[in-house]
């Protein structure tokens, strides 16, 4: 138990120490809780974008997440939201008048380079307002990744093993791109399958990424990793986007130390909330209009469903 504990200490360090490049916001007070984490529960949207460079200029939020973070009761969840939502974008200084869009898209609109958006955080920041205003979903802090920094953290820590449970198929949808079985996969490889979209199942696309983030837990925790954390501080540095503080991620190491990766509970937004039309690249659907925010809600609350 201790070396896994400290195994899991420097891993997470590694993540983390790429975060302190940021300007951190105001440190965290003293409190009573786990690692002497807040009384509240903590929830950092995180973002993973298209952009294959290695700035945030531009870019659409590729992945969607929010990971809940309960000092309290040592409790960590995730939530998967898909990119693909149709919502209404707020606070954007545009002149063409657009008002709703893609929920990626809420996040293109507020990078730098576009300069649509006025308030702070730039993508990150109209991405957490837009989840507010659309769905009251509320979240803490953010931390935006990009795809060059995925790709290089698989290939830095080995590659990853990956168990693809039912065929994917092509366009063509006659051939199977992956079949059901095991796969090792490269940073490259991972990102591919990750991204891939399936014209039969267009919302297997988070559960692949949920299935690739498994995996990439279980090779960041082996013991294999700790040779290469050197590196993985290389790679992390000025490529991750934050704004969580010093004493925010002292808190998240010490948490994470105590917490080994089968107890992290993953989530997403079920499909029987959404109606997904059968024509390419068609906005999502709320079938009744509340089921998504209650879902976030409860999941703000620690109550996770996990769908049929």
């Amino acid at each position: 138990m201790r070396i896994a504990r400290i195994r899991n200490s420097f891993l997470i360090l590694s993540i983390l120490f790429s975060c302190f490049w940021a300007t951190p916001v105001q440190a965290a007070g003293s409190h009573d809780g786990i690692c002497n984490g807040p009384e509240d529960v903590m929830t950092i949207l995180v973002v993973g974008t298209d952009t294959r460079g290695i700035g945030y200029l531009y870019g659409m939020a590729d992945t969607i997440m929010a990971i809940r973070v309960d000092f309290q009761n040592n409790d960590v969840a995730i939530v998967g939201i898909q990119r693909g939502h149709w919502v209404q974008i707020p606070d954007v200084e545009e002149d063409n008048g657009r008002t709703h869009g893609k929920l990626t898209q809420a996040y293109h609109f507020g990078t730098e380079g576009m300069g649509y958006y006025s308030g702070s955080g730039y993508g990150a920041g109209l991405l957490q307002a837009t989840l507010r205003h659309n769905w009251n979903f509320d979240t803490n802090h953010y931390i935006v990744i990009n795809m060059r920094m995925f790709r290089d953290v698989i290939d830095a820590i080995g590659g990853i093993k990956v168990y693809n449970p039912s065929p994917v198929y092509s366009f063509h949808q006659n051939q199977p791109k992956y079949l059901a079985g095991g796969y090792f996969f490269s940073g490259s490889d991972a990102l591919f399958y990750a991204r891939w979209r399936d014209p039969r199942n267009v919302y297997s696309r988070v559960d692949r990424q949920e299935i690739v983030l498994k995996a990439m837990y279980d090779q960041l925790f082996s013991l294999s990793t700790i040779p290469k954390i050197p590196e993985l501080f290389g790679l992390y540095k000025a490529n991750v986007l934050t704004d969580l503080s010093l004493a925010e991620i002292s808190q998240l190491l010490c948490l994470a130390a105590k917490t080994p990766p089968d107890q992290v509970v993953f989530t997403k937004i079920p499909t029987a909330l959404l109606y997904i039309p059968d024509w390419a690249s068609s906005p999502w659907l709320e079938k009744k209009p509340g089921t998504i925010e209650k879902f976030l809600g409860d999941f703000n609350q620690g109550i996770y469903y996990e769908e049929n």
